[in-house]
């Protein structure tokens, strides 16, 4: 079939057709051809014992991939998996069907060499000050993950992959698109039956907002979940409009300013604020961006609302501009994540229509939403430090720490902990959403707030390995468990013993001593040449004698300078 449907004509110019019960969006166009599928599953949907499985499936569906003449690719976001392509159109329909027919048959026997590839491309990513953020907001789960890397890849087998492409690579959770008036000839999108499914779920852990992480040394980041909207994306670009003047025009505190508006589910919204600091005027521009916002939530100005209007007006523009086959993977993504796709003109009219009181409003949310990342604290502005400590201990068997008496461990029947005089950890059995085993007996369990305990049985008094594995594993799901290599004797940790750190102490002592043996060197020879001049001014002046004592002086210095060390250092002691 093939009609102009409501659900695209906010596309003027593209049609929906199907293949196989996947829905098609068709848009002709000159040149080479362009088409891709996209599904509904990303990152986010996975748990943090399963992360790396929907990035897993992405590399095997594409791994006989060799197509010379094409540009092909595929892409895992937190919410999506995209595979697309460019070329002619058979190139285009023979990529499609080999996506499919892997997703409906995975090559498994190439599992092993993905996950080394997948381990390797991960050592060289960083989760930043980004993946700090989201962990610190959403914990181990939905977009808290992106900071965790792909933990479960050690632990994912060939049954999983498999279930994992049946239940989230199907027809009923995807939209293909492809550069033609008509759907090409041998296309073959066949696959799994299954359902739509939700948006990731948006985790919040942080207990209260606004709240402050520190240690961003070089400028000031701001992590907000607010109500989606137009109101919120026109305050993101509002907010753009004030830091940039007040920061780069009016004070030059900023190398640069962005403001970045995620649309989450169908009602949150992500804005992400970074402004990176001339160098030491990091805290000059924190004080400004809670300045700049603290102003924002009583007052916008007709010219900031204007230029973000005129922006956000501008960038629809662009939209309704682009032909209907550039707009092709956009239409495809907003339909298969349920947004809603509606004619330019209404959306105009909403931007024009907005008013200060509708910006004031959103820039409220993102205040009281947000999550800051800066040098140094923040509470003279009403920012409390969010938190870097459990709720809650447990109580249970207590093992102090060996090298440090005012840290324990806990093992208590519902979970385990580490009480410090700072704060506890904690991780409740069942909220552990990760635990990492390694033969020596160590454990790492995460919970799902994010917060995680690390036991290494050789650390504790009175603990051994079969002790800890006897206690822990029984209590943890065999899901969330990755079993991890064993280490090399050196990596496993060892306190520091008494011995060593009486080393650690005679060695400050001899360095207190050396340096006071230094000043008192050095205070024999100045007193001994202000003894010297005074004694020949003396005898000059008082009893007219030209005094000349030659090598005297210092040979006594030095003398005294062995007495000094001498009596300081006695020879078994250097």
């Amino acid at each position: 079939m093939s009609a102009t449907v409501p659900d695209v004509v906010g596309f003027p110019g593209i049609t929906l057709a199907e293949s196989d019960g996947v829905p098609l969006l068709l848009a002709p166009r000159e040149g080479n051809t362009t088409g891709g599928i996209v599904f509904r599953v990303g990152s986010a949907h996975e748990t943090l014992a399963t992360s790396g499985i929907t990035h897993l499936v992405e590399h095997l569906a594409l791994r006989d991939q060799v197509l010379s003449e094409a540009h092909l690719n595929g892409h895992t976001h937190a919410d999506v998996t995209v595979f697309h392509v460019t070329g002619s159109a058979s190139d285009v329909v023979a990529y499609l069907n080999d996506v499919c027919a892997a997703l409906r048959d995975l090559p498994l026997d190439q599992l092993d060499t993905e996950k080394d590839i997948l381990r390797s491309e991960s050592d060289g990513r960083s989760p930043g000050f980004a993946g700090r953020l989201r962990l610190n907001r959403h914990g181990s789960r939905g977009h808290g993950l992106v900071a965790n890397g792909e933990r479960g890849l050690d632990r994912l087998t060939a049954d999983e992959a498999r279930a994992w492409s049946r239940t989230w690579f199907t027809r009923q959770n995807a939209v293909a698109w492809f550069t033609g008036d008509a759907v090409p000839d041998g296309l073959d999108l066949r696959l799994p039956e299954g359902r739509r499914m939700p948006a990731p779920e948006v985790t919040d852990v942080l207990g209260g907002t606004p709240a402050l992480l520190t240690g961003l040394r070089d400028g000031v980041a701001l992590d907000a979940v607010v109500p989606r909207g137009d109101a919120a994306y026109v305050a993101s670009l509002v907010t753009r409009e004030a830091l940039h003047r007040e920061l780069r025009t009016d004070a030059d505190l900023a190398s640069s300013v962005d403001v970045g508006y995620e649309v989450l589910d169908p009602e949150h919204a992500r804005v992400l604020v970074v402004v990176q600091a001339v160098e030491g005027r990091e805290d000059a521009v924190a004080g400004g961006v809670v300045d700049a916002l603290g102003t924002l939530r009583f007052h916008v100005t007709d010219a900031d609302l204007a230029a973000a209007r005129a922006l956000a007006l501008e960038r629809l523009a662009e939209l309704t501009a682009a032909s209907p086959a550039d707009l092709l993977p956009t239409a495809a993504h907003r339909l298969v994540t349920g947004r809603r796709v509606e004619h330019h003109e209404r959306t105009r009219a909403r931007l024009e229509g907005m008013t200060a009181d509708d910006v004031r409003a959103a820039v409220r949310d993102l205040w009281a939403s947000a999550l800051w990342y800066a040098p140094a604290p923040l509470d003279w502005a009403g920012v409390a430090a969010a938190p870097q400590w459990s709720r809650e201990a447990v109580h249970g068997r207590t093992f102090p720490r060996i090298d440090a008496p005012d840290v324990s461990l806990v093992l208590a029947a519902d979970g385990v902990g580490i009480v410090t005089p700072d704060g506890p950890l904690t991780v409740r059995f069942a909220d552990c959403v990760l635990l990492e085993t390694v033969p020596d007996g160590a454990r790492a369990l995460t919970g799902a707030d994010g917060f995680r305990v690390t036991i290494e049985p050789t650390l504790f008094r009175g603990l051994t390995a079969a002790e800890v594995a006897a206690h822990v594993d029984p209590n943890v799901p065999t899901e969330v468990v990755v079993r991890l290599p064993a280490r090399a004797p050196a990596d496993v940790p060892a306190p520091a013993t008494r011995s060593s750190r009486k080393g650690r102490g005679a060695a400050s002592r001899a360095l207190r001593s050396v340096g006071g043996t230094v000043g008192l060197v050095a205070a024999v020879w100045l007193a001994g040449l202000l003894l010297v001049g005074w004694i020949q001014q003396l005898a000059s002046e008082v009893l007219g004698l030209d005094l000349h004592l030659g090598l005297l002086p210092l040979l006594a210095c030095v003398w005294a300078t062995f007495a000094v060390i001498n009596k300081r250092h006695r020879r078994g002691e250097r």
